[in-house]
């Protein structure tokens, strides 16, 4: 078994994990993208460019499956950048190779498996969108009930802010059932489905958390009588707050009464001109159909992860995403690693609302790659032979 960094390598790791901490950070505290952007580019891709540089050999001494998967989907949207992208397309992956580089072979990623990390991630996150709302509230910017649509920060949007809220409570679930801190489980459970259902008041954060919530209960089911039990709870719990809530206060009525937001025609316009442009190739990076949906809406992207990948990138690039996702998340479940189901999470949400995966820094590199990375970050990484060996009934 091999080690993946020297020393030498390894004297970086700490200054990595607490810069990534503040890249996180920087989504909840800073007001624009470009601020955001110049936080990853001085605090992390210029450190990581350059240790790159004069560590190479060291960060690519063994080179795992997930990280081969992750070149090869770059290289195919380079690829892809010859006929349909530009200078902007090759600097949006370096940026995103750089990142991935940065969490899953600099970063020390026992921080970010601490369980008062995990808490405090939920707790800022729900901080973030409680107090924004009572700001508006006060100011009368929105009305109580009304669907905060901005958000003041870089993490603006209610969609995807819903299902990173979605994503850190089920990371830190296994904290609350742990240490048996029933009440704190039961409070961010509240506060959870307050932030999603009332203040944003978007369903795909409900739907992730509920299939994660779900999904953990199944498997518990056959592990442990007393944890399925208490996850049986939760799931009822929240079931009836979210009815009693539809019953009784329109606003969440609303939520539910919006239908499928237009979502299966959307889908099915652009499954139709992904499969006039060609299978292989997609529509190219710059496609931007020109179908309305019946609302007379334009449509913007095609609000799934999955089908952007598809669109833009043709079927080899939905192919090895996908291969990369099982991959990663079969490791997760063998690991036992809480960001697994982080992802799980992410990915169910981001079904019903991804846009492109290459680009700046922006909420899919927290909701996807953040936690992809992390789960292959090991100080003592397998290759491809001693991967497959492990994989072998």
């Amino acid at each position: 078994m091999s080690i993946i960094a020297a020393p030498a390598l390894k004297s970086f790791s700490t200054y990595f994990s607490l810069a990534l901490v503040v890249f996180i950070a920087s989504f909840l505290a800073l007001p624009t993208a470009k601020m955001v952007n110049n936080v990853y580019y001085v605090l992390l891709a210029l450190p990581a460019l350059w240790v790159v540089i004069i560590r190479r050999s060291e960060v690519f001494r063994v080179i795992p499956v997930d990280l081969a998967i992750w070149a090869a989907l770059l290289i195919w949207f380079a690829l892809l950048g010859i006929w349909s992208g530009g200078a902007q397309h090759y600097k949006h992956l370096i940026y995103i190779a750089l990142f991935i580089i940065i969490v899953s072979r600099l970063a020390d990623p026992k921080l970010f498996r601490q369980p008062w990390f995990a808490r405090a991630l939920f707790w800022t996150l729900v901080f973030y969108v409680l107090g924004s709302a009572l700001v508006y509230w006060s100011t009368g910017r929105y009305e109580v009930g009304e669907r905060v649509l901005w958000l003041p920060s870089r993490m603006t949007g209610p969609i995807y802010t819903s299902i990173w809220i979605a994503c850190c409570f089920v990371l830190a679930v296994p904290v609350w059932l742990g240490q048996r801190r029933w009440g704190e489980w039961v409070a961010a459970l509240l506060a959870a489905l307050f932030c999603m259902g009332f203040i944003l008041q978007s369903r795909s954060g409900l739907v992730a958390l509920a299939a994660a919530v779900g999904g953990v209960a199944c498997y518990k089911a056959f592990r442990s009588h007393r944890l399925f039990l208490y996850l049986i709870f939760t799931i009822a719990v929240a079931v009836g707050l979210v009815v009693a809530a539809a019953n009784f206060l329109p606003e969440v009525e609303r939520l539910f009464s919006r239908a499928d937001a237009g979502r299966v025609r959307l889908w099915a316009i652009m499954l139709n001109e992904w499969m006039d442009c060609g299978l292989l190739l997609g529509c190219g990076l710059e496609h931007q159909t020109e179908q309305l949906l019946l609302s007379g809406r334009a449509i913007n992207h095609p609000h799934s992860i999955f089908l952007s990948l598809g669109v833009f990138g043709g079927i080899i690039a939905l192919v090895l995403f996908v291969m990369l996702m099982i991959f990663v998340l079969h490791d997760a479940w063998v690991q036992q690693d809480p960001w697994g189901l982080y992802l799980f999470t992410a990915l169910v949400g981001l079904s019903f609302d991804g846009s492109k995966l290459i680009g700046n820094p922006d909420e899919l590199w927290l909701l996807v790659l953040l936690p992809a990375c992390m789960i292959g970050n090991r100080h003592k990484v397998k290759g491809f032979l001693s991967v497959r060996r492990r994989l072998r009934p």
